[in-house]
C-alpha cells in the first residue's frame, strides 16, 4: 500500500493491511532493526480470524521522516496516529522487543484508544548485555561492513542456537542482501538510542488494560526473568512462557499465534 502521511508527527507511514478488515484489528508493531516484513511467518496464522496491520516504524524500511533523533514515545504517537488516519477502532496491539517498549507507552499514554495489548520479549529496561551487543553492531554498521556481517553481530541475541542451521544462516543473509530498503547506520543509530533511553520502570505499573506478557526460555535479549518482572509489574497481567529465543515470530510463529489467539478471544 502506499505510504500515508500523519502531518502532526511529520512523517510518511508504510503500511500494509492484510486479512478481511471487517475483523477485528491487530497491530504489529516491530523491533530494532525490522521493518513490516518481520512478521511474514506468522501471518498465515493470524489473517483468518483478524484483519492486520503491519508497518514501518521511524528509521527502518519505507517510512519517511525529518531525520532527527526520537524516542519511544514519539514512535508510540506515530503508531496511534497511523491507527487514526486509518479509523481503525480500539484495535488490539501486539508490539515486540523495542515494538513491546512502544506497546506500554501506547497502553499508558493512550489507553481509551486501544482494547488489549500482547508484550513480546520485551523489558522494563534493555539490560546491559543486550545494550552492549547492539552497540557492537552499531560499530560494525558504521566501520561500513557487509549486510551479512551486520546481521551476523545480531544473530546471537535474535535466534537459538539450534535454530540456526548452515541452511538458515544462508537464507538469512540472503534476504538481508536482497533487502531493496536496507537500514542506513544513522537510521539503526537512532532507532538504537530511543530503545537504550527507554525505561517504563517509574509507570507500567499504572497500565490496567488487559495485558499479555509472552517470553522465550531461551531469550537472552529480553530473558525470561525480565518478561516474568514486566508481568508483575502490569495489574492482571498474564505471563507466558514459550520455547526459542528472541525472535519468537520466527522460529514459533505457530505457537505465537495460537498464544495471541488465546488471549485476544
Amino acid at each position: 500500500m502506499p505510504l500515508i502521511q500523519l502531518d502532526k508527527q511529520n512523517i510518511s507511514s508504510h503500511y500494509e493491511l492484510h486479512g478481511n478488515q471487517k475483523n477485528k484489528t491487530l497491530v504489529l508493531i516491530n523491533g530494532l532493526t525490522r521493518d513490516h516484513t518481520a512478521w511474514k511467518r506468522i501471518l498465515p496464522f493470524l489473517i483468518e480470524e483478524y484483519c492486520v496491520l503491519v508497518f514501518d516504524n521511524r528509521g527502518v524500511g519505507q517510512t519517511k521522516d525529518a531525520g532527527k533523533a526520537f524516542t519511544v514515545e514519539t514512535m508510540a504517537d506515530d503508531t496511534i496516529a497511523l491507527i487514526e488516519a486509518l479509523q481503525l477502532q480500539k484495535p488490539y496491539i501486539v508490539g515486540h522487543s523495542l515494538g513491546g517498549a512502544i506497546a506500554q507507552t501506547i497502553a499508558y499514554k493512550y489507553s481509551d484508544k486501544i482494547q488489549k495489548i500482547a508484550l513480546c520479549n520485551t523489558f522494563i529496561k534493555i539490560n546491559k548485555e543486550a545494550m552492549h551487543a547492539f552497540e557492537n553492531t552499531l560499530a560494525i554498521h558504521q566501520s561500513g561492513a557487509s549486510q551479512s556481517e551486520i546481521v551476523d553481530s545480531l544473530i546471537p541475541w535474535v535466534f537459538s542456537k539450534s535454530f540456526v542451521t548452515p541452511e538458515v544462516r544462508a537464507m538469512i543473509h540472503k534476504l538481508s542482501n536482497e533487502n531493496p530498503y536496507p537500514q542506513s547506520s544513522t537510521d539503526y543509530q537512532r532507532q538504537l538510542k530511543a530503545l537504550n533511553e527507554f525505561d517504563s520502570g517509574k509507570w507500567v505499573s499504572s497500565i490496567r488494560l488487559p495485558s499479555l506478557v509472552i517470553g522465550s526460555e531461551e531469550d537472552i535479549t529480553a530473558t525470561p526473568q525480565e518478561s516474568e518482572e514486566l508481568a508483575s509489574k502490569i495489574t492482571g497481567a498474564r505471563l507466558t512462557l514459550i520455547p526459542g529465543a528472541h525472535a519468537c515470530y520466527t522460529e514459533q510463529p505457530i505457537k505465537l499465534a495460537e498464544t495471541l489467539k488465546s488471549f485476544f478471544q
